[in-house]
């Protein structure tokens, strides 16, 4: 199938193409022989060329002989030069167009066949003699030079192409490598004849010519220096074996004007030096000067900046030749890698902190299960205080056991509270619970301890039980409120109102509760409390002290008045510093180790404790504002330590006496109200609360440490006022 047809721009001869991929190739025209390039027609001509409106040329047309009629439009148009190849110019003009006509109409029936003519087909060579009698056409050379032109531009775009890519290329890597070799040359060595602030240049008189041991022999060439005026006057003598620094005499100006000093190496250097020497003032004298040479030339004290010459050493003239000589780059570089300025003093090396040890360890992993069931064959204990018995089980099974107050106090005991075990074949957890079951107490291991706690029924139930309140109201609207002071004072989170399981019966002279173990024993307490607040004598067994209503940091106050001399400078064992604070205090101390190992305290941990001369209570705050720790009052003699995070959710519970306000119903509501902002951690936790019960003109406070004392300076200033 014929796609287009191209024209010679020679003979004129039209030439079919049936493929697209001839497009590009160049060809010999048959008739003529002359190059002929197969270019695509351009759909983008111009219309202004003479044959642009040709299309027949470039649609397809069947190799038929009537297929030269499209070409009438070719023949009509009048020729404006005869043709070249025709020898016979006498024929007539008129007869030429049907000859041309017929020729070409011969040529596109000879070689429709393109593809072989390319291939090497003879048929080229038959036709070449009827290529004479064609005539030239006007326009067909305009088109070829058009696509000829195209392709050229084509050509050279590409060329350019890539040379600019080429370039772009070469300046980019005459970039990078300038700057990759800039920044690596080598440093410039400095001209030996340009001494730095470090060289003294030093004349030496020639007469006396010790031989120096550690020096090694350099040749270097070296310009006679001028002699002096009196070179055997005040020859140079060896420095006295006293110690004493011998005197050096100053330098020539015209020794030093005139002469180029060269730089004399030297092997031995002074190993005790290892930062960069101050630079000696220009106005000081030189310093002591080295054994001269023979050939009497001034010489120069060339030294490294950090490392002096070992003979400019003031120890080399009082040890002279038995100064130690060690390898100066066999030390390490010093630590401090900024040299300072030059009048500063050598800098002290800084300890490597990221190798340093840690000055507390880490707690040791106790599985704390596991040590409870550690067996053991025979321990006995007769009267010994329940304190020493708990560190001394601490110690032997490295499971740390911790005192609950609150389970001391419903036991009515206390941590000098002597007890007796004998016991055979048993296990740790065994001992410990021998100990403390005949006060009602058990021992429940946690994460980090085993703790004493109240002992809670066999089936996990709450217990039920009656709290008789009786004397102290009248009617069942008092009773009632003193239900509402027991359950925002007592484990409050702990009632259904407040989404929990305890639960609370209002009965004519009593509350039935059912509540646990701990709850039972702060609902006793209260109403204690509440019966000593109004005036009444306490019902149950108890002791008195507990249901004392002097706030525990001024019961606590007399104690820590103590003076106390205690100075433990070496790293000890916590449970040891406790031992000896209590024993130079008279205090109890009980430690919370579940609260403690919040900030990694355990009864291992070594510790410090500075007390020189100072009262108990400014030890126990210095000791734990070093470790973040808080001292919670207990009793008159007891603290017990735990981690302040642990001080916001640990609250108890005080009465402060307000009758000197008088308040009313609205009054105290009013000054509740007002308290209350200033009382940080409640707000935070809301944990406690604060009530006012108006028959003993008391405020009762469940709070924490610092919100006691944050409410105890809200009342002075209320009562002050």
């Amino acid at each position: 199938m014929t796609l287009f047809r191209i024209q010679c721009s020679t003979c004129a001869a039209r030439l079919k193409v049936t493929s697209r991929s001839l497009i590009g190739q160049i060809v010999n025209c048959p008739k003529c022989g002359s190059m002929v390039e197969i270019t695509e027609p351009d759909a983008n001509a111009t219309p202004e060329k003479p044959k642009a409106k040709a299309a027949p040329v470039a649609a397809p047309i069947e190799p038929k002989p009537e297929a030269s009629a499209p070409q009438t439009p070719v023949a009509e148009a009048p020729p404006t030069k005869p043709a070249v190849t025709e020898p016979a110019a006498t024929e007539p003009p008129a007869e030429e167009t049907p000859a041309s006509n017929a020729d070409v109409s011969s040529s596109d029936a000879t070689f429709d066949n393109l593809d072989e003519m390319l291939a090497g087909s003879p048929n080229t060579e038959a036709a070449a003699p009827a290529a004479a009698a064609s005539e030239p056409a006007e326009t067909a050379p305009t088109e070829v030079d058009r696509f000829a032109d195209s392709a050229s531009v084509n050509k050279m775009r590409n060329m350019a192409l890539m040379g600019g890519a080429s370039i772009m290329a070469l300046a980019t890597f005459v970039v990078i490598g300038y700057a990759v070799f800039s920044g690596s040359e080598p440093p410039v060595p400095e001209s030996p004849a340009a001494p730095e602030p470090t060289q003294v240049a030093q004349f030496e008189p020639p007469e006396e010519e010790p031989p120096p041991a550690e020096e090694e022999p350099t040749a270097v060439e070296e310009t006679p220096a001028p002699k002096p005026e009196e070179p055997d006057s005040e020859p140079v003598e060896s420095p006295p074996a006293t110690g004493e620094a011998p005197t050096a005499e100053p330098t020539p100006p015209e020794a030093t004007a005139e002469e180029s000093p060269e730089p004399v190496m030297t092997g031995e250097e002074n190993p005790f030096l290892f930062n960069e020497p101050a630079a000696p003032s220009t106005t000081e004298k030189p310093p002591a000067e080295p054994p001269a040479s023979d050939d009497g030339n001034p010489k120069v004290a060339d030294a490294k900046p950090s490392i002096l010459d070992l003979k400019d050493d003031p120890l080399y003239e009082v040890f002279g030749e038995s100064f130690p000589v060690l390898d100066p780059d066999a030390f390490e570089p010093s630590a401090s890698t900024n040299p300072g300025p030059a009048d500063a003093g050598p800098a002290v090396p800084q300890a490597d902190i990221s190798t340093a040890p840690e000055l507390v360890p880490p707690i040791p992993v106790v599985d704390v299960a596991q040590r409870l069931r550690d067996p053991i064959v025979r321990i006995e204990f007769d009267q010994m205080p329940l304190n020493d018995f708990a560190s001394f089980v601490t110690q032997m099974s490295t499971v740390p056991v911790t005192l609950d107050p609150l389970a001391l106090a419903s036991a009515d005991i206390n941590a000098k509270t002597p007890i007796s075990v004998k016991q055979t074949q048993t296990s740790v957890q065994g001992i410990l619970e021998s100990a403390v079951r005949p006060f009602g107490l058990e021992i429940q291991g946690t994460d980090k301890s085993a703790r004493l706690q109240i002992t809670q029924p066999l089936d996990g139930h709450k217990r039920v039980a009656q709290l008789l309140v009786d004397d102290m109201v009248s009617d069942q609207k008092e009773v009632a409120d003193i239900a509402y002071l027991m359950t925002h004072l007592v484990e409050p989170l702990s009632w259904k109102q407040s989404r929990g399981d305890g639960l609370y019966r209002i009965d004519p002279g009593k509350i039935m509760l059912t509540q646990s173990e701990v709850a039972h024993f702060k609902a006793v307490v209260l109403m204690e409390k509440l019966r000593v607040a109004r005036g009444l004598p306490p019902r149950s067994s108890f002791s008195k002290e507990l249901f004392d209503l002097t706030l525990r940091s001024d019961q606590l106050s007399p104690a820590l008045q103590k003076d106390v001399k205690l100075q433990v400078v070496v790293p000890t064992p916590l449970y040891k510093v406790i031992d000896q604070l209590e024993k130079k205090s008279g205090l109890t101390i009980l430690c919370d180790w579940d609260s403690l190992a919040m900030n990694k305290l355990g009864p291992a941990t070594p510790v410090t404790l500075t007390a020189p001369g100072v009262t108990t209570q400014q030890a126990l705050e210095q000791f734990c504002q070093a470790w973040k720790l808080a001292a919670l009052p207990i009793n008159a003699t007891t603290v017990q330590l735990v981690s302040e995070r642990s001080v916001p959710i640990m609250p108890w519970l005080e009465f402060y006496d307000v009758s000197k306000l008088e308040l009313g119903k609205s009054e105290a509501a009013a000054l509740i109200n007002n308290v209350k902002r200033e009382l940080t951690d409640l707000r935070k936790t809301g944990y406690g609360d604060l009530q006012y019960d108006p028959v003993s003109k008391h405020l009762l406070a469940l709070l924490s440490k610092d919100d006691h004392q944050r409410l105890q300076f809200a009342l002075q200033r209320k009562i002050s006022n």
